[in-house]
This record gives structure tokens, sequence and C-alpha cells, in this order.
């Protein structure tokens, strides 16, 4: 099968004036889509039948192979990948030309699905009729707007944020340092988890084919962290995401899921590695972020003697910190593979740098999935030297929060909004967010322009910030397919930990009052090409002693670690270096100050930049020396 590209072309929407709820669907709109699901029933059993005929005609190898037995299951689970990623697909692509009824028939459904919440009733619900007033009745959320509801949720209260208790929980970083706890419902699970996940996976196989011609390494948090007091699950919406796959993707897994809750990371980084490298048959890879992808090569280069000696053997070393379980699990996917070993030895020692890469062991990879917009793009040309020129599709705009968007086309960021899924609001960059009238509908955007977004969802999640700026690349049909630029203001990301200003500022006076220092001035950095923070600090005396300095940044560390759990886990997974210190001379504000006037900023509107990922910011300040944790 020809590659196949599936964004098609189209322009902004006449900006239509209707934002009324309406009650249901319009005749032409069910009309409309009768017809469509009518092709879809007649394009379903042309597609059986050729997948019928494929299948048929590899029985004789089959038998060769002794595995013909599987026809069925194979052929069933080929036929059911196909068909349901064609509907999904049409439905998608049906709804782009009705963007405005979707949206409002989605923001219908959720409030009229928890008008009885405890929410719901505190923000008049039930007398909510269209887009205006619930914009006048609903404030804009963040998670801290609604903590105190999913809290209540979390010890097991029923109708609080949505109707019924949320079935799971993904987590991610909070801005107080507790971790935000986003719910999810049995109909998100279904619909917007499940479904988005299977249309992706299909969009790939539109896109590249061979993709799915080997064997799938992923590499996600596990799905399931803990449990609430109400005994309901939380984890890594990465994790729950591949679970969520059709059964002849999973399939195709090499990694066992148990391997993603081994604790240790160096035994875990060595596991996936050592069964991924034994395996020749990759053709995809996946990870959200290339930084991961990245740390995989290093760390496949520096085991590379250890695991070439369990493939020549069969059987993962006794020195690796695994318990028996997993050394079972990893053991019973091994066989001596001597041969092997002697290529890849081979490969090494006739690469120009002596490296073990992954175009080395995976001379069948043809697709990357992982993030690229925003700052990825930094990491995937770090990638480049181990991975060489691979294609790459998108993830798409992809949060514990929300799955926002899917990519159409491999080696793209863009991707199109999930209209029935989120209910989406704009405000355009430079607008003012806290006049009702500056919030735009999907169909209302510009190609080319930059918008911050809001978005309601069937989570609880009502008219969420989450401080995302987005731009709008072009236009599916009426729905605008977008691109992640970068978070908005007081916080940075290099590698999914997002650090915000609060949890900085908190983390840097704790450790100033714990060694008994006075900060007089401080920039935090986020550098991202050496996928670190530099602090860059002013201290109060000449009698700070080395030792305080050295325990100052010890600190700053732990304590980072405490407030922020995505930064610990970055840490930990060794994604992320530690805290840089670097000590700065006197009137460092004021020379601040000055540069920046120097540079055309007015005086009354310059303040101090606590957290930054610009790092010309620090140009006028005077460093006296640097820290480093041993």
């Amino acid at each position: 099968m020809e590659k196949e590209s599936v964004l098609a072309a189209g322009g902004r929407m006449p900006e239509p004036a209707e934002t009324q709820l309406p009650k249901g669907f319009s005749a032409s709109y069910i009309i409309g889509r009768l017809f469509n699901r009518v092709g879809i029933v007649v394009k379903s059993t042309i597609i059986a039948l050729v997948i019928f005929f494929m299948e048929v005609a590899r029985l004789p190898a089959a038998f060769k192979k002794g595995n013909a037995s599987g026809f069925f299951k194979r052929y069933m689970q080929a036929t059911g990948f196909v068909l349901g990623g064609e509907s999904l697909m049409a439905r998608m692509m049906y709804n782009s030309k009705h963007p405005r009824e979707v949206q409002l028939q989605l923001l219908r459904r959720v409030i009229s699905d928890n008008a009885e919440t405890k929410y719901g009733k505190t923000h008049g619900f039930d007398k909510i009729t269209s887009v205006e007033k619930y914009r006048n009745s609903v404030p804009v959320n963040g998670y801290n707007d609604l903590e105190p509801y999913i809290d209540e949720h979390l010890k097991g209260g029923a109708d609080v944020l949505v109707r019924g208790k949320p079935c799971y929980y993904a987590t991610t970083s909070g801005s107080t340092g507790r971790p935000k706890f986003i719910p999810v419902t049995r109909t998100m699970e279904k619909e917007a988890h499940e479904g988005s996940a299977r249309l992706w996976s299909y969009t790939l196989y539109k896109n590249e084919p061979r993709a799915y011609s080997g064997n799938i390494i992923v590499i996600v948090s596990p799905a399931v962290e803990g449990y609430t007091e109400a005994k309901v699950p939380y984890g890594s919406i990465s994790g729950q995401y591949i679970k969520n796959l059709n059964e002849n993707i999973r399939s195709k897994y090499t990694i066992p899921y148990e391997l993603y809750e081994v604790k240790d990371y160096e035994a875990r980084y060595y596991c996936m590695l050592l069964l991924g490298i034994a395996d020749e048959d990759t053709s995809m890879l996946s990870s959200t972020n290339p930084s991961t992808l990245s740390l995989l090569a290093e760390k496949g280069e520096q085991f590379k003697d250890a695991i070439l000696a369990d493939i020549r053997a069969g059987s993962l070393a006794a020195s690796c910190n695994v318990n028996d379980e997993i050394r079972a699990l990893v053991n019973a996917k091994l066989k001596p593979n001597p041969e092997r070993a002697d290529y890849l030895k081979s490969c090494y020692e006739n690469d120009p740098e002596g490296m073990l890469r992954p175009i080395h062991y995976w001379k069948k990879l043809v697709v990357i999935a992982c993030w690229t917009g925003g700052n990825s793009k930094v990491f995937l040309n770090r990638m480049k030297k181990w991975y060489g020129d691979v294609q790459i599709k998108d993830l798409g705009y992809l949060a514990s929060e929300i799955r926002g968007s899917v990519p159409l086309n491999i080696n793209s960021s863009e991707g199109m909004l999930t209209i029935d899924e989120n209910f989406f609001e704009f405000v355009k960059e430079g607008t003012n967010p806290h006049h009702n009238d500056n919030y735009l509908m999907v169909d209302q955007l510009e190609v080319g322009e930059r918008y911050r977004l809001y978005f309601t969802n069937r989570g609880g999640l009502y008219r969420y910030d989450i401080n995302d700026i987005v731009e709008v690349k072009g236009f599916v049909n009426g729905v605008p397919t977008i691109d992640f630029v970068q978070k908005g203001k007081g916080v940075t990301n290099i590698t999914g930990e997002k650090i915000y200003e609060q949890q900085m500022l908190g983390v840097v006076e704790k450790a100033s009052r714990n060694q008994n220092l006075h900060v007089l001035y401080f920039q935090a950095q986020a550098r991202i090409e050496e996928s670190r923070y530099d602090l860059f600090c002013e201290f109060e005396g000449d009698n700070v002693t080395e030792d305080q300095l050295q325990s100052f940044l010890g600190d700053v560390e732990i304590f980072m670690k405490e407030t922020n759990l995505e930064y610990r886990t970055k840490r930990d997974s060794l994604r992320l270096a530690p805290f840089q210190l670097h000590v700065l001379g006197e009137n460092s504000f004021e020379k601040f100050r000055k540069w920046r006037v120097a540079n055309g900023v007015r005086e009354a509107q310059i303040k101090n930049v606590p957290l930054s990922d610009d790092i010309s910011l620090t140009e006028p300040l005077e460093i006296k020396k640097t820290y480093a944790l041993a």
C-alpha cells in the first residue's frame, strides 16, 4: 500500500452567530450522518474481503512455519483494527464539516449530564442554554479552583464535579507541589482515551503501513501508581493509553507491561534495552518525550558489553537488580543468540566513534512516535546521531488533562482538534482573557495566529486553563489543525516536568532558610540543550562558606524533588541533570534593571524574572563561581 496523506485542504470558515445549545442534532446533520454510515458499511465490506484474501494468500507460508492455526485470530484482529479505524476516521471527517454543531451538542451533553452535581448546581447548569450563558455562569478555572471538588471525589464522594464517581485519576505535577489528580470518567476512558488512541494508530497505518510490519517498543510510565482513599487507581495517562490500543497492536509489543513497574530505573532501562536489542524485527519505537529516546540510546551504548553478553547467553545477568518474577519474564523472551551478539559487536567496532547505536540494532525501524512540537526539536536534533533520519509521527497535543489533537500526517507536528471530545475556547495571544467577548470557538480561528487554549471535557474540567499557547497551522474542512508552541507565563518545561514560578520561589526560600542564608536576588533558567536547570543567586554578606553553598544547592535539588513529582521522576529516570548554582556578584538586580532599560524596556515595566527559559536574561549578570552536585 502506498503512503497516504489524510490532511484535507481547507480555510477559515465564515463566522456563525449560532451559540444556542440545541436539544439535538439538526435533521440535515442526522441525514448526512446516515448516508455517511452507509458508505462506511460498503467500504468496510470491501476492506474485510481484501484482508481475508490477503490472509488466505499467506496460508501456504504459514503452514510451512507451523502457525497456520492462528489464521482466524489474525484475520479478526487485522479486520477489527482497519474497520474500527475507518469508522473513527469517517466520523471525524464528517464532523469536521459541522464543527459548530458538534461543539454545541458536546457542551449541551456535558452540562445536562452534570446538572445535578455539586458544581453544576452551584453554577446553575440547569439554566444554561447558550455559550454566552455558560461563560457568564462558569468562570475560567485552573486546577486550584477545582481542587476542593476533586478532593471530595478522591475521598469517595459522588456527584461532585461529575455525575457519579471518576473511575481513574491521571496524575501530573501541580503548581503548589501537591500532584494534580485529573478525573477520568468511564465515558472519557471509552470515547476520548480509547477512541483517540485507536484513531491515532490508524492514521499512522494510513501514512506508513510498514510501521506495523514488525514489533513495537513502547516506553511509558505505569498506568497504576497507587490508589486513592476510595480505592480508585491513579497513575500515568500514557500507560493508560497503551492498554486501550487494539489487540493486534498490543500483541506486537516487545516490552512486557510489568517492566514499566520496575522501580530501579537503571535496571528498567537495562531490561528494556536487552529485549529491544535482542529483537532485530523492530519497526516502531514510541515514547512521549524524545529526550527519553536519546537517553535510551545513550544507555544502550553504556551497557553494550553487558547486553551483548546476555544476548549471547540468552539470559539476564544475575547482577541486574530485579525480582525473580521480572527475571523469569525477561528470560522467557530470550534465547542464546551468539550470531546476533557477534554482529552487533562488529557494528560498534566499525563505528567511527566506536559506539553501538539504534541504527545498528534496529535496521528495520520505520517510524518513531513522540512529541515534536515546542522545545522537542532540541531533543529531536540530538536523536539523529543515534537513530539517523527516521520518520517521526507526532503523538499530538497530549497531556494528562487532555487529548487535544490527532496528527493526520507523518513528519508533521500539527494535529486536528478533537472537537467531539472537548469543547474548546480560545483567546488570541495578546488579547485580554478577562473579557468573555474575547473567547472564540474553533470555527472562528485564523491560520498563523497564536491562541491561549481553554477546554471543557466530560471529566469535570470546566473552562479549564491549561496555560498553553497553540498556533493554528491550517484547517481540515472547518476544524483547525494546531501545533503546541509553549507553556504560558510562569512555568517552564524541558522534558515534561513543568516547574512553576511558585514552586521555584518556595524551593529557594526553603533552601536558604535551611542553610541560614539570605538570597538578595535570583534567576532560575531552564537550559534545554543541557537538560537541566541553572540557578543564578546573589547572597548577602561576604562570609558565606563553600560548605553552605554546596549544601544550599543540595537542598534546592532535594526540595524540588519533594515539591514537583514530575521533576523527581525525570531526575530519577536520568532525563534531567541536577541543578547547577552560579554565585553572582554584587548589585545583580540593579545590573539587570539597567540592562533591560538599555534594551528598550520601560523602567516601570521591569520586574524580576524568577523562572525562564530565555538564557539571554542572564547576560548582564556577573558570575563569581559555579557549583555542581558531586
